[in-house]
């Protein structure tokens, strides 16, 4: 390309095109950052600053959600609360039952019992978009406290999971599953044959949740997590349409003892 000219013309509309680019990839950065950091977004009237409602964590008296059996409803964003006695650490499936969006987040266990001008930003759970979402809690060691953030009516169930052990180093299936491996290995290879999604969630008490498979059709992919206890393995899956596996890189064994032979055994003049 250095022996290819280029007319004064062709370059200043690739100069005044590389601009436009530059200044809409930093306006769109921009805004990014405000809506993160500063409570800045693009709401139903346009552009424009959201009040201190719009974060639940920062009210001083949120509206407190109470169950009715497993189910919790309301309209607009609040707290779930469950007592560490209830929980007992227990992993929680949260379904979404109604609503057209939520967002999910659980409160760190430093902050709890922090008032509103000192809580951190709590952790991402989930967002949800269609009802029969799932996501999968973890509760810390401490008092369960869940930020349901909407601006709409909305429904949920939050009840104990029914989590599939992996005890013999793999797994396999069609559809959506939720496994927990407990074990000295840290890491695994996640396969999946069809043409359906393929989306792998790793979790660990405590801390941050991570995507690391969002796919569809064929996948072969190894991924590894920090030596714990527990790590949790949410799968989603088209039912019907693939079939995936999970192979835990489990760690060998001592290494066998060498029998030496007997001297006074070993017939003369074998090697």
């Amino acid at each position: 390309m250095g022996n290819v000219s280029v007319s004064s013309t062709a370059r200043r509309r690739i100069r005044t095109f590389s601009v436009w680019v530059w200044a809409w990839g930093a306006v769109v950065l921009f805004i990014g950052a405000l809506n993160t950091y500063a409570d800045v977004g693009i709401g139903d009237e346009g552009f424009a600053i959201l009040g201190d409602g719009e974060n639940p964590w920062d009210v001083e008296d949120p509206p407190v959600f109470e169950p009715d059996g497993t189910t919790y409803s309301g309209e607009g964003s609040g707290l779930i609360r469950i007592p560490l006695e209830d929980h007992a650490q227990d992993p929680y499936i949260v379904r979404l039952v109604s609503g057209d969006y939520l967002d999910l987040y659980a409160t760190r266990v430093e902050d709890l019992n922090q008032p509103a001008d000192d809580r951190g930003y709590p952790e991402n759970i989930g967002y949800f978009y269609d009802p029969d979402d799932e996501a999968l809690v973890l509760p810390p060691d401490g008092d369960l406290e869940l930020w349901v953030r909407t601006d709409d009516p909305w429904e949920l169930t939050l009840q104990k999971a029914e989590v599939d052990e992996i005890t013999d180093g793999f797994a396999s299936g069609e559809g959506n599953d939720f496994l927990v491996y407990r074990g000295d290995a840290v890491s695994a290879r996640f396969q999946h044959k069809g043409e359906g999604i393929f989306y792998v969630t790793i979790q660990t008490i405590g801390e941050r949740s991570d995507r690391p498979i969002i796919e569809s059709g064929d996948v072969d992919q190894r991924l590894s997590w920090d030596p714990t206890d527990a790590v949790y393995i949410s799968i989603e899956a088209d039912d019907g349409r693939g079939a995936w596996s999970v192979d835990i890189d489990e760690l060998a064994l001592d290494a066998p003892t060498v029998v030496e032979p007997d001297p006074a055994e070993t017939p003369r003049g074998t090697p």
